[in-house]
C-alpha cells in the first residue's frame, strides 16, 4: 500500500492548525479514514515532519561487508566444506540457511562435493 501523498499531508496539517477542525471532520472533508488523519497529525506533533516513514526493506543479511568477503575467501580455500563448517569458521551468529543464501549471492553452487562458481557456458 502506498503512503499518503505529501501534498495531502500538508493540507491536513494546515487545516488542523488554521481551522482547528477535529480529526473526524478532517477525515470527512478529505474522504480518508480517521486513523490516517490521526497518524499524520501524531507524526507531525512528535517529529515535526509530515513525510511518511521509510518503508522497511526486510531483514538485513547476516553476511555483509567484511563477513561476506571472509566467507568468500574461506570457500575458495576450502571448497569441500559443509555449511555448518563454514558457519563455524565465519564467527557470525546466523543459521546454516543464512550461509546458503550468502553463497548464492556470491555465485557459488554446490556440485557433488565442492562449492564452485556458476558456469556461464550455455547448457547443451
Amino acid at each position: 500500500m502506498k503512503p499518503t501523498s505529501t501534498d495531502l499531508r500538508q493540507r491536513i496539517v494546515a487545516v488542523r492548525v488554521t481551522d482547528g477542525l477535529s480529526m473526524g471532520q478532517i477525515a470527512q472533508r478529505f474522504k480518508i479514514p480517521k486513523g490516517t488523519v490521526q497518524n499524520i497529525l501524531e507524526r507531525y506533533r512528535d517529529a515535526g515532519a509530515i513525510e511518511p516513514k521509510p518503508q522497511n526493506a526486510g531483514r538485513k543479511p547476516a553476511f555483509s561487508g567484511p563477513a561476506l568477503e571472509r566467507l568468500e575467501r574461506d570457500v575458495l580455500q576450502h571448497p569441500d566444506s559443509t555449511l555448518a563448517e563454514l558457519l563455524a569458521r565465519s564467527g557470525v551468529q546466523a543459521s546454516t540457511v543464512a550461509v546458503h543464501h550468502a553463497l548464492r549471492r556470491l555465485g557459488f553452487t554446490r556440485k557433488k562435493r565442492r562449492y564452485t562458481r556458476t558456469n556461464n557456458a550455455v547448457p547443451m
